[in-house]
């Protein structure tokens, strides 16, 4: 194995040659009666999430390479470049007449006023409607609501792209935090969404109600068998992501996939 050093040297060269690519996994839209689960159909969002191939180890996975690019303060720039070559995605598929909108990652370390005018400018680049993008800041470590993080949100919410925090849970968020965050979606980390227990059931509750209260959506993650998924939508949340529908597909297969369930 490569030192982290030499590795983090190819991470950069990968990201400069254009060579990180995309992988897109679908988030499905769950009916408010467990006896409607759905396990068909297509998705209405895709998250898109960053893919490296490295050329002597082959697929390098993304717990090990995004923390190389924080560490080395380019994570920014992979971030804008996956929501570049997604959105351009999304942007073919709307136009061939698929209904999906995109999701992307961000994290909080970075997101700022730069980072919000390279989305509203690939938007209006490819037409992309925002309102069907979504960014997910990252919830490990928690958000904390910087000014310009604060108006980062502020720009990208005021043209109508959606803010979710991910992977809550894996943190130490709390619901009252998430009450000062200006968002409109809560993401579920697995670690909680498949946990059977009351303790996990009270506060799941807890995050619904507060949703409910706000308007933000709650998304459920790490959905892997049926009974995950009739959890999830006992728990009354409102859209499911997770390998029962499918592992994340190169851009290709995402397309065909599209196509077949048209």
């Amino acid at each position: 194995m490569l030192s982290s050093a030499q590795l983090t040297r190819d991470l950069r060269g990968a990201l400069a040659a254009g060579d990180l690519s995309i992988a897109f996994q679908g988030q499905y839209d769950l009916p408010p009666d467990v006896r409607d689960v759905p396990t068909a159909g297509g998705p209405v969002v895709l998250e898109a999430l960053c893919r490296w191939e490295h050329s002597t180890l082959g697929p390098i996975a993304p717990d090990v390479f995004i923390p190389l690019a924080e560490r080395g303060e380019f994570l920014d720039q992979v971030d804008a470049h996956v929501f570049s070559r997604a959105a351009e995605s999304i942007a073919q598929w709307r136009q061939a007449g698929f209904d999906v909108g995109l999701a992307v990652n961000a994290s909080p370390a970075h997101f700022s006023t730069g980072y919000a005018d390279i989305v509203m400018a690939r938007l209006e680049e490819l037409d992309l409607d925002p309102r069907v993008v979504t960014v997910e800041i990252t919830e490990a470590p928690s958000p904390q609501l910087r000014p310009p993080m604060l108006s980062a949100i502020e720009s990208l919410r005021a043209i109508g792209v959606t803010i979710s925090v991910d992977d809550f849970a894996a943190g130490d968020t709390t619901v009252e935090m998430l009450e000062l965050l200006p968002i409109d979606e809560v993401k579920l980390d697995r670690s909680l969404t498949q946990r059977t227990d009351a303790a996990a059931d009270d506060a799941i509750a807890a995050v619904v109600e507060t949703s409910e209260g706000h308007g933000w959506r709650v998304v459920a993650e790490g959905i892997e068998t049926i009974a995950d998924l009739a959890r999830a939508v006992s728990r009354r949340c409102r859209r499911g992501q997770g390998y029962l529908w499918g592992a994340p597909l190169a851009v290709s297969d995402m397309g065909e996939l599209l196509r077949r369930r048209r």
